[in-house]
């Protein structure tokens, strides 16, 4: 099993606020955060579920929801598999319809304007009663980091070693033109411009499609196009999928150099939901480390920055590795990947 080490230590003590809402307490503001938390628990046994749209593969969220209802007994938690695009066009389409919708989804942040121009992100003072970090909370209180998608560079092992690769700019040797490996919707080259600028990015880029690369349509092909000995040097592949296929025994690992792009993936409790308590029990749940060690046991995906790191998000720290997350500028964010896009695919 995955041991998380030092990584929890101070997490821990931020959600011992957050589990002393069971504990009886003397007074003071603990006292004011168990009687918020224990009411809010009161009032989600009287709704007696929850139902969470995910994009997440159902596993991890079958293990939280275990523990979820061991810590939360009397709240069944409905899980339905969702992608964000569909599952918020849904969610707008049954409001319209007057129908009660889902409790919570979670995408990540660039599909949070579809939500937040049509006001159904419910606000909520997550650091107040919950403990949450402060750097978890977005977009005014609507939105809860629960862990990063993060793409580093990766390789082939039998193709590539790790000293061929000192930095992004192996991307554009002449030596590995044809050998390269980019994923389309460009997510990794959307996110660069909040630490390089968009010249700085946008030129590296230009230089990147000059050394032919292989193009792939999604970051799970290109894991597995990696995986393949398709190409020796990947941007694009989630590190989750590339340290599942790793201890699977497939030639792959990822890169340790900086900059690491990373995606914000985050709970979003829908205003006017319909069993909106258990709704803020479950988005605070997944912040403690009870919960991010299952997200990684179970998915191999965390947090790479920040307070609580799962166990790669220990190793990027430990190096000194130069973390970039998706912008909360989400428009600005957008139109960087959109002109990376169709910078790759061609498209006008």
């Amino acid at each position: 099993m995955i041991q998380f080490r030092a990584n929890f230590q101070m997490t821990a003590r931020v959600s011992a606020v957050f589990w002393a809402a069971l504990i009886p307490i003397g007074f003071g503001a603990a006292a004011k955060a168990q009687e918020s938390i224990a009411s809010i628990y009161e009032a989600a046994k009287k709704e007696g579920k929850l139902v969470v749209w995910s994009s997440r593969d159902v596993p991890v969220n079958e293990y939280v929801g275990k523990l979820f209802k061991a810590r939360y007994p009397g709240i069944e938690v409905e899980l339905f598999k969702f992608l964000p695009s569909p599952a918020i066009e849904r969610l707008v389409n049954e409001r319209k319809a007057g129908l009660p919708g889902a409790d919570i989804i979670d995408p990540n942040i660039s599909f949070l304007p579809l939500l937040l121009d049509r006001d159904l992100a419910q606000a909520y003072d997550w650091q107040g009663v919950f403990g949450v970090a402060a750097e978890d909370v977005l977009f005014d209180n609507r939105a809860v980091v629960i862990g990063h998608y993060d793409q580093p560079l990766a390789y082939n092992t039998t193709l590539a070693k790790p000293d061929d690769i000192k930095s992004w700019d192996v991307l554009t040797e002449p030596k590995w033109a044809g050998k390269i490996i980019v994923e389309s919707f460009a997510y990794s080259f959307g996110m660069l411009p909040t630490w390089w600028g968009e010249e700085r990015t946008f030129s590296f880029l230009e230089k990147v499609l000059a050394n032919k690369p292989i193009v792939t349509n999604s970051p799970t092909n290109t894991a597995e196009a990696l995986a393949g000995g398709q190409g020796a040097i990947a941007v694009g592949a989630y590190a989750s999928r590339i340290q599942t296929y790793k201890e699977q025994g497939a030639p792959v690992d990822w890169a340790r150099i900086g900059p690491i792009p990373a995606q914000q993936v985050v709970n979003v409790a829908i205003k006017g939901g319909p069993h909106p308590n258990a709704a803020k029990l479950w988005t605070a749940f997944w912040t403690t480390p009870e919960a991010q060690k299952a997200f990684y046991e179970v998915q191999r995906y965390g947090k790479i920055a920040g307070a609580t790191l799962s166990p790669r998000g220990e190793e990027v720290q430990r190096l000194g590795l130069k973390v970039v997350l998706e912008s909360t500028d989400v428009a600005q964010g957008l139109r960087w990947l959109d002109r990376a896009s169709r910078m790759i695919t061609g498209r006008k």
